[in-house]
Parts: structure tokens; C-alpha cells; sequence
């Protein structure tokens, strides 16, 4: 079964087809995962907790007692495993030991109540645990992995006889570029310095044996969280294994039709494509294929994967109207932070997409470039009669011919503008739209920065950059967020922030930004 994203959905998922997607073992084969790195880290602080009173503890064994709890703080958050050594102390143990423990991303995460969160996504995703012990000392050795700052740690019903005591704590850190050093823009002004190391934070714990969107939710491979991830690495990490192996497990299942899964579930014994398509996503993969190998001139990936690539072409050109144009669709996503019409930012996709193509299509010398040439042609004819209003000096949208910054800023990544129309444009869309509120996930906010820096506006694009980025900084962020509302830094659109990712790929984008556009003391 095939699943589509709509946001205004009360179920979010709606089926649009019967269709699966079909393993090609040979690809499968060559998406060798990356050994993970790691390394222990002792918590910063201890703190005990009586109340609304917290009390630091520097004591290296720290006892617990009745309506009390234990809060560990790694000092940033990291992604892996953590263990505990517990005793009693007191009266011989007469009861076992219950133990409510939270890790938790965020401090503001330790005042929810889970019991009381409702969400359409599955619960579980909450990074909470109860855990029953029968018999003291022992190692309390937690076998799930967590993405966390914060570990707490609640005795409940305990005794009166006898308190738990904790001591040698520990957290395993993993990523498969943990030890990596990626070289400090010295240079830049202090507000880039920060916001680009915690950028680096956050690609950082987000790259284990794939590019995870989020590294306490899902886990999982998705096609556009991966490119902008991706992006990112090839100017601070500069790994190859990482986007290869993603490459390989994204081309390695296509359906009947030639269309790819929006994401892999990696965690299991063997890769499986998850049951969701997106039709933007399969323009997402052509365009992440080039990149990857623009950036690693791995000539053998490129040939490989090529044939995938073109195969998802064809299924885009099938499902074009008769003016090339995408037409109203209800298997899209773009951005699930906004509720406008998407017709037009997906046709801004196709474009780059066949930009990507052709790319790809000269690097393999595939005979076919000539078609791919005049269908990019006919493509931006045919986008610029129907979607742009020279009159307004606007991108319209759908069948209501809505205009929406989303379609400005996509359009805005196309060369389908002469300049001078660019920055009517641009002037536009600064001018019209309240751009902090109607657009609040990182991702989106990424790419009109990228946009700004595109056509020169710079100063623009640093202050939007700043302006977003360091609200997350001012509000305790060690790594940079799913979601961000200015104006309500508590929201989430799965009902509570036990349930928002604090540490996701998408948001590492200013770190690219930075490098390609050379931010540097003048900016």
C-alpha cells in the first residue's frame, strides 16, 4: 500500500494506490553501512531534584531520596547509550526498585506529562522508560538508543527502609563521524561562529548509518531531509560513505511505475522501503544525485544509479499535464509548515530536477541529453506562461491562482528569471508576507535564505539566517530543531514537544550557506 502526506488531513495519511515497491538485490548489495564511531561521556552536572528546588550534587554516589529525583546533564546532546551503577543503602532491599527515567533533548521536555499527550503519531516515540529492578547493586545498562541531554531518573513507591543509590554514569555517544573535526569559520562574525557549530552538532548526530531526518523520532532514511543533509557534509565532513550508501538504498527499490519510496527503514535486519511515495521526493533524488556526484566525481555510483535516476524521469514525464505543467496533486509535501497551494514550487523542482538530469546525463554520455535538453526548455516556456505574473511580479499557485512565498522562493532556485525580475520578485516577497510566521520549519527557511543569497541579497539572507537560527540559540539549542515558532517556541504539530525532534537534519542548512556564499568578519 502506497501512502500520501495531507496536512490537513485528521488522519495525515491518506492511500492513493495499491503499489509496491520492488527490491533490486545487485544495488541493495552495494550500500555498505558505515562503522560508527564512538566515545563515553561522563555527564557535566548532577542535580537533585526536591520539588521546584534543584540542588547540584558533586558527590561521585548520589542517593535518592523518597520524593526525590536524579537529573543528569551530558552538557549537549548526543545520540547513543547510557548506563548507570545502582545500590542500596540502608535497610536490607525489602521491595524492588521502580524506576521512571526520561532523556530528554530539551529541559522544557522534563515538566510534560506524557500521560496526557495526544498526538496522530505513535506514542511510543516518547523517550521514556520504566524499568523494574528485584535486586541491588547492578548495572542499569539501558539497551535502546536515545538522542538527549538530559537523563532523568525518578524512584517511585520506593521504601521507607532503603534509598537508591547511582554512581559511574555513562553515556556512549555514536555517529559515524563522531571524532571528525570540521575546520571553525574563524573568520565570520561570532552569531555565524555559533550558529555553525551547533549546525555541525546537529549533522553530527544526525549521520549514523544514514542520514536520519530526526535522531530521537523516526531514525529512518527520508529523500529530502537526506539531500539537504547531504549538502551540508560536502562542505564539512566530506564523507562519501554516508550519502553513498543512501544513494544506493533510495535507487535500490522502484515500483512499476518508476517511482521511489520517500524514505527506507534502515533499523531492521534488512533495509525495506517504507509504503509512502512523494511526488516531489522523486525530483528530490534526481537532484541529490547530481550533487553527490558533482561533489565526489564517483564516476561508478553515477553509472550505477544513473539508470534509476532516468527510469523516475520517465514516470515524472508521464505524469505531467499536456503544458508541462504539474497540475493540482494531492501526493505532494514540500513543507509541512504551511497550508499553502504547492503546485508551483513542485514545478519549480521539475526544472531543477531535469537540470539535475541533464547534469547527470553528460557525466554518463547518455545519447538521450538532446530530449532532456528541449524538454527543460519547453518546461520553462510553458512555467513562465502559466505560473508567473509579470504584472505583480509574482509566482501564482493551483487553480485559484494563489500566491504564497513558498512558490516565490522555489521559483526563486530556478534560473527561469532574468535578474532584474529576480529582485521584483524578491522585493515582493519581503514586502507582502510576514515570512518568521507563515514559514516556521528550518527547512523552508534555508532555502529563501538560499534564495537571497542566490540573486546577491545578502544582507537579507544573513539577517533572515540570524534572525531565525539564533531564536533557537536565545532558547537554550544545542543542536538546531524540527519546528521553530517565534511566537510559540512550545508548538508542535504532534501536540507536544515530548514528540518534536530538537536535533534534525533539515535544520543543519546555514552551515552549507555559509561556506558556499563565503560568509566572512565583513558580512
Amino acid at each position: 500500500m502506497t501512502y500520501s502526506f495531507v496536512n490537513s488531513s485528521d488522519e495525515k495519511f491518506q492511500q492513493v494506490t495499491n503499489s509496491s515497491f520492488q527490491v533490486n538485490a545487485h544495488l541493495l548489495a552495494q550500500a555498505k553501512a558505515p562503522r560508527l564511531e564512538t566515545k563515553t561521556v561522563q555527564p557535566a552536572s548532577a542535580q537533585i531534584i526536591t520539588g521546584h528546588q534543584a540542588t547540584t550534587v558533586n558527590d561521585d554516589i548520589i542517593e535518592v531520596k523518597p520524593g526525590q529525583k536524579l537529573l543528569y546533564d551530558l552538557g549537549n546532546l548526543y545520540v547513543g547509550r547510557f548506563s548507570v551503577d545502582c545500590s542500596a543503602t540502608g535497610s536490607p532491599m525489602d521491595a524492588p526498585l521502580l524506576l521512571n527515567v526520561r532523556f530528554a533533548e530539551t529541559r522544557q521536555e522534563l515538566d510534560v506529562d506524557a500521560s496526557q499527550v495526544k498526538s496522530w503519531l505513535p506514542l511510543s516515540w516518547i523517550q521514556d522508560e520504566t524499568l523494574h529492578v528485584d535486586l541491588l547493586p547492578q548495572q542499569l545498562a539501558f539497551p535502546r538508543r536515545y538522542s538527549c541531554r538530559y537523563i532523568y531518573l525518578e524512584p517511585v513507591g520506593q521504601s521507607l527502609k532503603w534509598q537508591p543509590q547511582f554512581t559511574q554514569p555513562q553515556f556512549t555517544a555514536e555517529s559515524a563521524v563522531l571524532n571528525e573535526q570540521v575546520a571553525p569559520l574563524v573568520q565570520a562574525p561570532s552569531w555565524v561562529q555559533q550558529v555553525d557549530q551547533a549546525c555541525v552538532a546537529t549533522l553530527r548526530n544526525t549521520m549514523q548509518r544514514v542520514f536520519e531526518d530526526g535522531t530521537k523520532r523516526d531514525q529512518r532514511l527520508w529523500v529530502s531531509d537526506f539531500r539537504i543533509q547531504a549538502r551540508v557534509n560536502y562542505v564539512t565532513f566530506h564523507n562519501q560513505t554516508v550519502p553513498k550508501r543512501c544513494l544506493y538504498l533510495l535507487g535500490s527499490f522502484l515500483d512499476e511505475d518508476g517511482r521511489l519510496p520517500a524514505d527506507v527503514l534502515t533499523r531492521l535486519p534488512q533495509p525495506v522501503a517504507d509504503d509512502l511515495f512523494w511526488f516531489d521526493y522523486d525530483l528530490v533524488f534526481i537532484m541529490a544525485l547530481a550533487e553527490y556526484v558533482s561533489a565526489t566525481a564517483d564516476q561508478d555510483t553515477a553509472e550505477a544509479l544513473y539508470p534509476v535516476a532516468k527510469r523516475v524521469m520517465q514516470f515524472i514525464e508521464s505524469q505531467l499535464q499536456a503544458d508541462l505543467t504539474v497540475g493540482p496533486r494531492q501526493d505532494i509535501f514540500v513543507d509541512w509548515s504551511t497550508d499553502f497551494d504547492k503546485e508551483a514550487a513542485v514545478q519549480a523542482q521539475v526544472i531543477m530536477a531535469v537540470m539535475s538530469l541533464i547534469t547527470l546525463a553528460k557525466t554518463v554520455n547518455d545519447p538521450d541529453i538532446t530530449h532532456y535538453q528541449q524538454l527543460l526548455t519547453r518546461l520553462e516556456t510553458s512555467t513562465r506562461q502559466v505560473y508567473y505574473d509579470a504584472q505583480q511580479h509574482l509566482f501564482t499557485s493551483g487553480p485559484k491562482q494563489e500566491i504564497n512565498p513558498l512558490s516565490q522562493v522555489y521559483m526563486l532556485l530556478t534560473d527561469l528569471l532574468t535578474e532584474p525580475e529576480a529582485q521584483q520578485v524578491i522585493d515582493q516577497l519581503l514586502s507582502r508576507f510576514d515570512l518568521a510566521r507563515t514559514l516556521t520549519t528550518p527547512s523552508i527557511q534555508g532555502l529563501l535564505a538560499e534564495a537571497l543569497f542566490k540573486h546577491g541579497r545578502r544582507k537579507e539572507a544573513l539577517s533572515g539566517i540570524k534572525h531565525y537560527w539564533t531564536g533557537m540559540l536565545k532558547r537554550g539549542a544545542d543542536t538546531f530543531w524540527e519546528v521553530y515558532d517565534e511566537n510559540d517556541p512550545a508548538y508542535s504539530p504532534y501536540g507536544s514537544i515530548l514528540l518534536n525532534g530538537h536535533c534534525f537534519g533539515w535544520s543543519s542548512y546555514p552551515a552549507y550557506l555559509f561556506r558556499k556564499y563565503q560568509v566572512n568578519g565583513q558580512d
